[in-house]
């Protein structure tokens, strides 16, 4: 009776002693997975290319007349120099800037000249007028401003006052 029981048991235990172990790879054969692996990420696209016409048409819109780029303007940030449409002695400046496609803002002043730009900041010269200075001919040293876009908003190092051709209103 005793050896039933063992007998009985051990038909109990023995298969059941297996089911937690692997099978052994041959050596030299790939391991074979029942899942397969994960597709590579799709690239991201490529970002769409500047509209230099839809920049230039929102600038008149605003009532600049912009002065068209001579060569491509990296990007992702661009700057745009333009004129106040009609202006008669050409000191009614403003530079337009743009993230991507996105209108940002605009720096307006008397007179403003763009030094550079990189696609990540732009840097902007703003001719300086001394007290007694007629209006054709700032006198003062220039100050120099680099700009760029955080979070959709400029940001200029030095800070640009609300008239940046006269150094006082900084």
């Amino acid at each position: 009776m005793r050896r039933r029981r063992v007998a009985g048991l051990l038909l109990v235990v023995l298969p059941l002693v297996g089911c937690g172990m692997a099978e052994p790879v041959p050596p030299g054969e790939p391991a074979v997975h029942s899942q397969a692996p994960a597709p590579p990420p799709a690239p991201s696209p490529a970002p769409a290319p500047f509209d230099l016409d839809a920049a230039l048409a929102l600038i008149e819109q605003q009532g600049f007349t912009p002065d068209v780029p001579e060569t491509a303007l990296r990007g992702p940030i661009r700057a745009i120099s333009s004129t106040c449409t009609g202006s008669a002695n050409g000191r009614c400046r403003a530079v337009f800037f743009f993230d991507g496609q996105a209108f940002v803002q605009k720096v307006e002043a008397g007179l403003v000249r763009i030094l550079e730009q990189d696609g990540t900041q732009v840097r902007l010269e703003f001719p300086q007028y001394g007290p007694d200075d007629p209006g054709c001919c700032p006198s003062g040293q220039p100050s120099v401003h680099t700009i760029r876009v955080d979070n959709g908003a400029l940001v200029a190092e030095p800070p640009v006052g609300w008239n940046p051709n006269r150094p006082s209103d900084y």
